[in-house]
């Protein structure tokens, strides 16, 4: 395995040459290994066309082709797949199945990626949820009632870890059986942020924590721009539940919809602030989203079943999602939808501890 995989490691930690000339030489020379073992006159020409001189090419400041080549070793890629062998990381190159399509069409996309857990067949359609940190309970119920249906329709949903929106994707996608995947700014060593650790550790065991960057690497500011590039390349929608205007969403937003990816944003009041960037995303090319569920009266009935034993239960103290699933029974509807609707008709809410409490009981 790591014959091949060596090589896509060494070539995407290669300092000095851009994603774009990394390409150009794969195109060019073809597979990592045959760059590896390339001539510098050969990868200048590959770069630059017939005629170059690799003594005199510069590229960043200081760097010369010649002397940065006569250097190459395979040490840091060594390296890199050792700690994931102790950490059960496996990797991805432009050649493994469950990413050689997404590689080939999008030319941003990185040469190597890494992750924890399972991928699905890549036939399945990957979701993204995205939205602030600083969600308001508008925004709780549009997440948990799309994700919910998302789930129910077999597609996978996939998000960025962080607080917020991001969170309650996954959360919402474990509750409800489904398929879920976390795009990470740093390495697999750690949560981003640390306290979903533990939620990181359950996405995986059923689905999977990927990232761009290997193991060690910290969550530097444009690792989470590279993570929110990765997010949009990944998936085949991108869903905006709330984004501000300057927020990583509105960044996400945008690159998918660079890609041709279908981007939907979550319209909501001129007057919300933390909807600002979602709104004018309708006006950049993302369609609406919709939900009838949502509509008060639409099949309230239905979604409120257990709404007597989830309201019991919170009557003598807060909890949270986890320890009402597990106290719980309410049939075969699952309790993230009974507090969904709940949570609509303003009978309960969820509160900074992280419990959900019975409106009037706080």
């Amino acid at each position: 395995m790591h014959d091949t995989t060596l090589y896509w490691v060494w070539l995407s930690e290669l300092s000095g040459f851009s994603l774009r000339k990394k390409r150009t030489l794969l195109a060019s020379l073809g597979d990592p290994e045959q760059i590896f073992r390339a001539s510098a006159a050969t990868v200048d020409e590959a770069l630059h066309g017939t005629g170059s001189c690799s003594s005199a090419a510069e590229g960043a400041k200081g760097f010369s082709l010649e002397s940065s080549w006569k250097e190459r070793n395979l040490s840091i890629a060594e390296t890199i797949l050792a700690n994931n062998e102790k950490a059960c990381i496996k990797t991805l190159d432009g050649t493994s199945p469950c990413y050689r399509d997404i590689f080939s069409t999008d030319e941003k996309a990185p040469l190597v990626l890494y992750y924890r857990g399972r991928l699905s067949d890549p036939s399945i359609p990957v979701v993204g949820v995205v939205g602030s940190r600083a969600c308001t309970s508008y925004g709780r119920l549009v997440t948990k009632a799309a994700v919910s249906d998302l789930v129910g329709e077999g597609s996978i949903v996939a998000s960025g870890l962080s607080f917020g929106i991001d969170a309650l994707a996954h959360e919402t996608t474990l509750a409800c059986g489904g398929i879920t995947y976390a795009f990470l700014p740093c390495g697999l060593h750690k949560a981003q942020p640390a306290s979903h650790a533990d939620l990181m550790e359950r996405i995986a065991d059923t689905g999977a924590v990927i990232t761009p960057y290997a193991y060690g690497r910290e969550a530097l500011r444009f690792r989470f721009i590279g993570r929110n590039d990765l997010l949009a390349s990944w998936c085949n929608t991108l869903l905006v539940v709330e984004a501000g205007m300057k927020s990583g969403s509105m960044h996400t937003a945008r690159s998918a919809l660079s890609k041709a990816k279908q981007v939907l944003a979550v319209p909501n009041s001129l007057l919300e602030p933390k909807s600002s960037g979602t709104n004018l995303l309708l006006s950049e090319g993302a369609h609406v989203y919709l939900n009838d569920r949502l509509v008060v009266g639409e099949s309230t009935a239905q979604l409120c079943s257990g709404e007597e034993v989830v309201a019991k239960a919170l009557s003598s103290r807060p909890l949270s999602t986890l320890e009402l699933e597990a106290w719980v029974q309410i049939g075969d509807g699952p309790v993230m939808e009974c507090l969904a609707s709940m949570e609509l008709a303003g009978k309960v809410s969820f509160l900074s501890d992280g419990k959900w409490h019975l409106v009037g009981g706080l």
